[in-house]
């Protein structure tokens, strides 16, 4: 019966833990009705044509369950071209170059911590080493046509279709979004790891899986490679703090700024 006891209070403080971890992550379900919702736009096969309606799932537009040869409607797809990670079905570009941000004191820092300088993404938009950020760019470095899939069907526009979510009619992404030039952007897709952080003063990361060690502010590649999504949660929806509009971030740097002004840059910049 102790050893019963025993067992109990490790389970119910493993699951206080888990719980706790899960608490500082949105909720999937906060992708409804924010701009990443898609199915919520107007798409048109014409620019400025009739919209149709959309029957799909919200999640479609980017992440597909099962890729085949066929869509539902019996049409060839480009399954085959498709990268596997997170099961990614929004075609990556075939054109872009990005450029890497360099600066002499993010250079001296990168030689400081031993890590090497990040490389243009644009080489990286491939099925065989996409990185995470590459997938928020195939939407958003407007290369590319929002309703561009490997896997079609599923209710979902056809290819090519325009769509209007407000801004304007357009094929790609529009002006105000674009995000095609990596040189005048917080750098991303280096390796934030412990030495890197306590050669230049500021927080070590906990893990090379994530900053905070419960997955909050996370890290990839197994590797502790900062990307685009260590900041933004794709899923979280734009939120304002006072005042200021802060797209999809993460939910524990959007409580940071809560507490302190400037608390989503000093929770990594101490």
């Amino acid at each position: 019966m102790k050893n019963l006891r025993i067992v109990l209070c490790a389970a119910l403080l493993l699951v206080a833990v888990s719980a706790t971890g899960w608490a500082q992550n949105a909720s999937k379900a906060s992708i409804l009705g924010s701009p990443h919702d898609l199915q919520n736009d107007d798409w048109s096969a014409t620019s400025g044509g009739t919209a149709t309606g959309i029957t799909t799932n919200t999640c479609f537009f980017c992440h597909i369950i099962h890729k085949t040869n066929t869509n539902r409607s019996g049409v060839a797809t480009t399954e085959s071209l498709a990268p596997g990670y997170m099961l990614w079905n929004h075609q990556l570009s075939s054109t872009a170059s990005y450029g890497v941000y360099s600066s002499d004191t993010f250079t001296a820092a990168l030689a400081a911590g031993g890590v090497s300088a990040p490389t243009d993404l644009g080489g990286s938009n491939n099925i065989t080493s996409p990185t995470v950020s590459n997938l928020c760019l195939s939407c958003h470095d407007g290369t590319i046509a929002i309703a561009s899939f490997y896997e079609g069907g599923f209710g979902l526009p056809a290819s090519y279709s325009y769509w209007n979510n407000g801004h304007g009619n357009s094929l790609g992404m529009y002006t105000g979004m674009q995000i095609d030039n990596l040189a005048k952007t917080h750098p991303v897709h280096f390796q934030y790891t412990s030495a890197l952080g306590t050669a230049i003063g500021m927080k070590a990361p906990a893990s090379l899986n994530s900053v905070d060690g419960a997955g909050a502010v996370p890290l990839f590649g197994n590797a502790g490679y900062l990307e685009c999504p260590t900041c933004h949660d794709p899923h979280n929806g734009s939120t304002i703090v006072s005042g200021t509009v802060y797209p999809f971030a993460r939910l524990a740097l959007q409580n940071a700024e809560n507490a302190a002004s400037g608390g989503n840059c000093t929770y990594c910049h101490t």
